[in-house]
């Protein structure tokens, strides 16, 4: 009976998703959806939908018809249009602590990004990767578009 009931524990720990626990605090939260838009974590791709938690290492990918906006939890803004990837590297924002920082990749697509409150506290501690360069970010409002890797 011991090992039966082992064996169902185990079973239901593969089959059932990991809890958002796993992966740390949300760091924002996605506000809108339009078309095909999904967050991919630790190997699952999950569907976007407004009011699902993002968190720290999520990427955000939207289809060729697709739209995603995204706000993290110190007020920053990230809209991606069709076709694109973005990848939430890291992400701290703690007044209590004095810690505070950003950084993400784009890695195709199209990206408006709109600082938050990191942006006007500690301007420095952002940073957007693109293929070619990194954006250290200093204005409030910049937009960017990547084209897709040859091939795709």
């Amino acid at each position: 009976m011991r090992g039966l009931l082992l064996g169902l524990l185990l079973a239901l720990s593969v089959v059932l998703p990991t809890s958002a626990q796993d992966f740390g605090p949300a760091i924002g939260t996605v506000k809108v959806v339009d078309g095909e838009a999904a967050v991919e974590r630790a190997g699952a791709v999950i569907v976007a939908v407004e009011g699902l938690d993002v968190h720290r290492a999520d990427t955000l990918r939207t289809g060729a018809a697709g739209a995603v906006g995204v706000t993290l939890n110190d007020g920053t803004l990230i809209s991606l249009g069709p076709n694109s990837r973005f990848e939430l590297s890291s992400f701290e924002f703690a007044p209590q602590r004095d810690a505070f920082g950003f950084f993400g990749q784009i890695l195709q697509g199209t990206m408006v990004y709109q600082s938050g409150r990191i942006g006007k506290i500690a301007p420095e501690n952002i940073q957007i990767k693109t293929p070619l360069s990194v954006v250290a970010v200093r204005g409030t409002r910049f937009a960017v578009r990547v084209p897709a890797p040859a091939g795709n």
